[in-house]
């Protein structure tokens, strides 16, 4: 090759070049190697959600202040906060929700609502409910595929509210994992 020295430093540059390109084509023959891999996928259950029970607050006498009571989701009792409303009993009832779907699935309830308005039949007074709760907000489904989650809230009754009964919806919304 002879010497890669020169006066202007032509030639050191293209004898590196062919001392690279000398290494590079002197490289052994590359070996080939397989492996054989495996595709797997499992198809679940789709998870379905049914509503076995509403939210139910009972019957009321409005009094002369805001008043608030709460459903409790775990007990499922009525309990005065605030106010001088009176409960008159009736019919109480914390919403119940049903999951379906693969055994031991992770589930998860959540609601993107912090409140709703709930309206009189036939007019338009309304009350609010809030402060939504879970008995649990994450549960496994049981070897069947099963779990039931129980939600309870919070009712403001209008100080001297108008009589009538008061509907409305909220959403309930689902993960899974």
């Amino acid at each position: 090759m002879g010497d890669p020295k020169s006066r202007n430093g032509q030639r050191t540059k293209a004898w590196a070049k062919v001392m690279l390109a000398a290494a590079l084509c002197s490289a052994g023959p590359v070996a080939a190697a397989s492996k054989s891999s495996e595709a797997r996928v499992s198809i679940r259950q789709p998870v379905t959600m049914t509503k076995t029970a509403d939210l139910i607050f009972g019957d009321f006498a409005t009094g002369t202040t805001d008043s608030i009571f709460r459903l409790n989701a775990r007990s499922g009792q009525l309990s005065k906060r605030s106010g001088n409303a009176r409960s008159l009993g009736g019919t109480t009832s914390r919403a119940s929700i049903e999951i379906s779907g693969t055994a031991l699935m992770r589930v998860q309830l959540s609601t993107g609502q912090r409140s709703i308005w709930i309206r009189r039949d036939g007019g338009t007074e309304k009350m609010r409910i809030d402060r939504f709760r879970f008995d649990r907000r994450r549960k496994t489904l049981n070897a069947d595929g099963e779990q039931s989650f129980d939600i309870g809230g919070q009712l403001q009754v209008g100080a001297n509210q108008k009589a009538g009964t008061y509907r409305g919806s909220f959403e309930i919304s689902l993960d899974y994992f």
